[in-house]
């Protein structure tokens, strides 16, 4: 009897570990997964508060796709990846909305932690930076920031979004930009997404002008639509040039009428 008893209570102890217990928040359970990438063997391992079912791989454009189901409202994840795959600060988009999570590279690997909300099935896609999705707008648009310092304004063209990096904000401030749809277009019911640290967050639009509540966390500002049109950053520059000219010409004119 007393041999059945220590038997059962082995099967129990055993049993959580074996089938993968329920899991509660900041907790996670561990994964793995190979990879085969141009002739070369990977081991992508991390943990996560939920179930990764998952993990392809894209040897063309260095692009990893992980399909997960979660049980829980926040979901976090840490993943250790080889710089060789994605580079060192790879872009990571949970069901197509690019987030920002915290990152920090290695000489040969990439730590990643990232948290998202929401129950069900996602897919986190986390990829390489293709250098000519992203064009720098920071000289070309008219912003304001209240108490901070505006560091980049990069249109994405991969992810129809305008990614604002900030530093130095304080609580209760604004950062405020003007943009008409030459730039960026909004969603079919006019509207867009606009995030702050990767957080969706309430705007005001009025008259092609953006303002976005800040506070002294704020990293990340983006502005999600339907498409980002890289001609501007072409345009731009003739714009600026022919504005230039006339300035040039209505001076020379002046002189010649004196």
């Amino acid at each position: 009897m007393k041999i059945i008893f220590i038997l059962l209570f082995g099967f129990l102890i055993s049993t959580p570990i074996a089938f993968g217990a329920p899991i509660a928040d900041k907790t996670g359970l561990k994964f793995s997964f190979p990879i085969n990438s141009a002739n070369d063997y990977f081991v992508i391992e991390g943990t996560a508060n939920f179930d990764v079912k998952q993990l392809d791989f894209n040897d063309n454009s260095n692009e990893m796709t992980l399909k997960i189901q979660s049980s829980i409202e926040e979901n976090l994840m840490e993943i250790v990846i080889p710089t060789s795959l994605i580079g060192d600060n790879p872009s990571v988009t949970v069901d197509q909305v690019e987030i920002f999570p915290r990152m920090h590279s290695g000489i040969d690997t990439t730590f990643i932690t990232l948290e998202f909300i929401g129950i069900g099935e996602h897919h986190i896609v986390i990829s390489e930076i293709q250098e000519y999705n992203l064009f720098q707008l920071k000289n070309e648009l008219d912003y304001e920031i209240k108490n901070g310092q505006v560091e980049s304004i990069l249109a994405n063209t991969k992810y129809n979004s305008l990614l604002i990096s900030v530093s130095e904000s304080v609580d209760n401030s604004d950062f405020v930009i003007n943009l008409s749809d030459s730039i960026i277009t909004p969603f079919d019911d006019g509207e867009f997404l606009v995030l702050v640290n990767g957080k969706e967050t309430d705007y005001t639009l009025e008259n092609e002008t953006f303002s976005v509540p800040l506070n002294s966390q704020t990293e990340t500002i983006q502005i999600i639509g339907t498409h980002v049109v890289p001609e501007f950053t072409e345009i731009a520059p003739i714009v600026l040039a022919t504005s230039l000219i006339g300035v040039i010409a209505l001076k020379h004119c002046k002189k010649l009428n004196h």
